[in-house]
């Protein structure tokens, strides 16, 4: 639900004076703080709100009662958007001094969750996110086991906590990164190592539970268990999709295919050379590997195009990548039927033929590449059918 007041509602105008008071003269006058805290008491959630998201105002006065306030938002709040904007606005002020103190209001709000604040009809919720932001800055911003053991939670149910997965990956889209910089530091480099185990953790799962709800909407089932699988399917292929995003975005492949068309694109690259982007191909082979097998054209589409900026890196491991997606799932839910496909694989074709054609002196590799031409050109396009026939000159 949306929190909203208009002009007339006088409560929410004095709980938010008392807010303005507290940092300066709670200390003195111990009356502030009983103001404060009776707001919570207030039936009308804007109420509220005005102090759940500056709760850390009284931390100067008395800390102790902050964090038993904290407590109480996350045990016995009713509305999950005033939970939510306490942990996203206030609480984040005491992530590294006190991470204890934040586990323990999080540990109250993620036992919450699964239950009585669910989004509506089971929807995606702005506590959800508010918690994959937390496990994110905790697990790996900060190394800390517990919140590694809510990752590892939730990613062994990427239907139920697909939203709190998915913020989770998105709040990572940097870090992914953080070692191929110019210049790395010890910290940097074992975040981005926490951050790839947390995404490999999330992708395993979710890869798994794609796989066997597809199998059953291909089974003769029944229709109930065809919904259901339906259902976990749609999230977790969502999932998958958007941890392909931030990799795709992170690494400088978006801005690559902007730069081509002249259009500029303000994200630095994470991938800036090509030895990083050999590093990156290394490193990431297991998680390429399993966005490879997505049955989803447009999350294909992208790691396609992730791996056509890769090529510096190891054009040889790139085309055999490219040829296994292709071949495998690509043919299987008809992206060689794709315009966009179509465009991505003649571009990266004629590109290896102009600069990496050494390769293609392996028969066993000529024989993919063909196969490759052949896959798109048996479906009408022109493009392709024009490089399968000039092949053998384009190789002399």
């Amino acid at each position: 639900m949306s929190i909203s007041w208009g002009n007339w509602d006088v409560r929410i105008y004095a709980a938010d004076a008392w807010v303005s008071l507290a940092p300066r003269f709670s200390a003195d006058h111990p009356v502030i703080l009983d103001r404060l805290e009776s707001t919570l008491d207030d039936p009308f959630a804007a109420v509220r709100l005005q102090f759940a998201q500056n709760l850390h105002v009284i931390s100067g006065a008395d800390i102790e009662r902050m964090w038993r306030l904290a407590q109480r938002i996350a045990a016995t709040e009713c509305n999950p958007e005033i939970i939510a904007t306490y942990l996203l606005h206030s609480m984040p002020r005491f992530a590294r001094s006190s991470p204890e103190r934040c586990e323990a209001v999080l540990t109250t709000v993620k036992s919450r969750l699964a239950g009585e604040l669910r989004g509506e009809d089971g929807g995606r919720s702005s506590l959800e996110e508010a918690l994959g932001d937390w496990i994110a800055s905790l697990f790996v911003g900060q190394g800390r086991p517990l919140a590694r053991a809510w990752l590892v939670e939730c990613a062994a149910d990427p239907h139920l906590y697909e939203a709190v997965l998915s913020r989770f990956v998105q709040c990572l889209r940097g870090h992914f990164f953080d070692r191929y910089a110019t210049v790395d530091g010890v910290e940097d480099c074992a975040i981005c190592d926490r951050a790839q185990e947390g995404l490999g953790l999330v992708l395993a799962q979710a890869s798994a539970t794609a796989a066997d709800a597809y199998s059953v909407l291909g089974a003769d089932v029944d229709d109930v268990a065809k919904s259901a699988a339906r259902e976990r399917y749609r999230a977790t292929a969502m999932l998958i999709n958007n941890a392909m995003n931030q990799l795709y975005f992170g690494s400088g492949a978006h801005a690559a295919q902007m730069a081509a068309q002249n259009t500029q694109n303000a994200e630095r690259p994470g991938l800036q050379d090509a030895n990083a982007m050999a590093r990156f191909l290394e490193d990431y082979a297991e998680i390429l590997a399993s966005l490879g097998g997505s049955r989803e054209p447009s999350t294909l589409h992208h790691l396609i195009e992730l791996y056509e900026f890769l090529i510096p890196g190891n054009p040889t491991a790139v085309f055999e990548a490219f040829h296994a997606i292709l071949l495998g799932s690509g043919r299987e839910e008809g992206y060689h039927f794709e315009s966009l496909g179509n465009s991505a694989v003649v571009r990266i074709v004629k590109r290896y033929i102009a600069d990496h054609r050494g390769i293609f002196e392996d028969e066993g590799r000529r024989a993919r590449l063909i196969a490759i031409l052949r896959l798109f050109s048996e479906v009408g396009w022109l493009d392709a059918l024009r490089l399968l026939y000039d092949l053998p000159e384009l190789l002399r």
